[in-house]
């Protein structure tokens, strides 16, 4: 049985052989910078959607911190759609309707929902700060290809101009 697991072993070293981007072509990195440029877009669309939902979970929970005392029976616009709204009374303020998620809503009490969003916030947090770290790698191998790539273009226009000037000589 150790021997099936050595040759697992080597066949997974195998794998995880690296090759140097100075050993690729040009055609080659090309599809890899194209490749990055695509994940770097991904990732910096998914950045800006989660800072767009941290947003929204932030302002949740800045609606339920207005709830007061003094809030109990005030008139408010209440929204039904994203462009209608109907007035309406605040008439407890001791229990808020927290939206959880397609198209499910469920009644807690203002401390609970206070503590849904904080967490609904720090996960997005979490996230946000996963997605930047990815970015950051995927900038800096963009990067470190881009000085390859720079290299070896300006090693075909040397070769190119030496092939030429043996050629006029």
């Amino acid at each position: 049985m150790s021997s099936d697991n050595n040759n697992g072993d080597s066949a997974l070293q195998q794998q995880q052989q690296t090759i140097s981007l100075e050993e690729l072509p040009l055609s080659q990195l090309q599809n890899i910078k194209n490749q990055l440029e695509t994940e770097i877009s991904g990732l910096t669309e998914a950045f800006t959607q989660m800072k767009q939902a941290q947003g929204a979970f932030r302002e949740c929970k800045n609606c339920i911190e207005m709830l007061t005392p003094e809030s109990q029976d005030k008139t408010i616009m209440v929204p039904l759609s994203n462009s209608l709204y109907v007035p309406g009374k605040i008439s407890n303020i001791d229990s808020v309707v927290v939206d959880v998620g397609t198209g499910y809503y469920v009644e807690k009490s203002t401390a609970d929902g206070l503590s849904y969003y904080d967490g609904k916030i720090e996960y997005v947090q979490g996230n946000l700060k996963k997605i930047q770290e990815t970015m950051e790698q995927k900038q800096s191998s963009y990067r470190g290809l881009m000085e390859v790539m720079q290299f070896k273009i300006s090693q075909q226009h040397q070769q190119q101009q030496q092939a030429s000037t043996k050629q006029t000589a």
